[in-house]
């Protein structure tokens, strides 16, 4: 499992989605690891992480966290999850309640809905064809049209940079893993504080699904976002998580 660990202080956690690695947090943390302990991993087939032959559940995800924990000697956390990593965290901290002291969830989900079934199965679908059909289909669901507009080249860089080392099996297997995934009746166990970002028009979790998310969890909070979809980490909002960040965290 790759992971990388850096500054000193609180321990912050970074678990980032779908098809994405630990570089997904750079700009944030780079800002964080001044006053914070960090630390990034890259899930199973994401990143440098190898794949494995196990069956991929959120689970699988939860216990690799879980040995990587272990072997730091690391006892309390406070997690960070997007998407597919919000689940990770919510897992984790239903299992490993004594080890987590908060959870933050951005643009993430309890279960998976029939809208976003939808959705998942299309990425799914796009994966098994090729992943510039998946980078092409997923793109309008996570960013708004004028970012996309306004970003054409470096959009087009990632995509490239994306495709030379995309681990399609392991996407898929994170897909399935979503579509498989529900902890609605585990909620209430949940005690710890709760942040939950959401943007107004995400397009994968809704945001209606993410207000049911907070109503079921006692001791949390839900931010909306309303210039965004699913990427939350656009343009100012990248210093405006990261002032929600360090309040969280004083």
């Amino acid at each position: 499992m790759n992971y990388k660990i850096e500054g000193k202080g609180k321990l912050l956690v970074f678990i980032h989605g779908l098809s994405d690695n630990l570089l997904y947090w750079e700009t944030l943390t780079n800002n964080l690891k001044k006053d914070y302990k960090i630390l990034r991993i890259d899930l199973r087939g994401h990143g440098e992480s190898e794949l494995g032959s196990d069956e991929i559940t959120i689970d699988t995800y939860v216990e690799d966290l879980k040995n990587l924990l272990d072997k730091l000697l690391i006892s309390k956390v406070n997690l960070i999850g997007f998407s597919l990593g919000g689940a990770v965290a919510l897992d984790f901290a239903i299992k490993y309640p004594n080890l987590v002291d908060s959870i933050v969830l951005m643009s993430s989900f309890y279960k998976t809905g029939r809208d976003s079934n939808e959705v998942l199965i299309h990425l799914k679908n796009a994966l098994k064809n090729n992943f510039e059909e998946f980078y092409d289909l997923i793109l309008p669901l996570v960013l708004c049209p004028e970012v996309i507009l306004d970003n054409k080249v470096e959009l087009n860089l990632i995509k490239e940079i994306a495709l030379q080392n995309a681990n399609v099996e392991a996407y898929v297997k994170a897909v399935d893993a979503c579509l498989n995934f529900n902890v609605e009746k585990d909620l209430f166990k949940i005690n710890i504080p709760t942040l939950i970002l959401a943007g107004k028009y995400d397009g994968i979790f809704s945001l209606n699904s993410q207000k049911n998310l907070q109503s079921k969890i006692k001791n949390s909070k839900l931010i909306v976002f309303n210039n965004v979809k699913h990427n939350l980490l656009v343009g100012e909002n990248n210093s405006v998580i990261l002032d929600i960040l360090k309040k969280e965290f004083k």
